[in-house]
């Protein structure tokens, strides 16, 4: 799968491991590395869910009252 420039490989069943392996440029990126990636791209989800939400609700549409026709 991949994501911008990274590319993560999930980890087959006949591997040891039991995590993946996350990719950039064909090397393996230590997680360590990507501490800071995760953390930008969680921040990043959070204020567009945030953002989301708020445009929902400041334009009144309710979808648990939809009517059927």
């Amino acid at each position: 799968m991949r994501l911008g420039s990274y590319t993560y490989l999930p980890a087959s069943t006949g591997m040891d491991t039991a995590k993946g392996v996350l990719l950039k440029g064909g090397l393996p990126v230590t997680l360590e590395v990507t501490e800071d990636i995760l953390q930008q791209f969680m921040d990043a989800i959070t204020f567009l869910e945030e953002s989301l939400s708020r445009g929902w609700v400041s334009s009144g549409v309710s979808f648990g009252a939809l009517s059927a026709e």
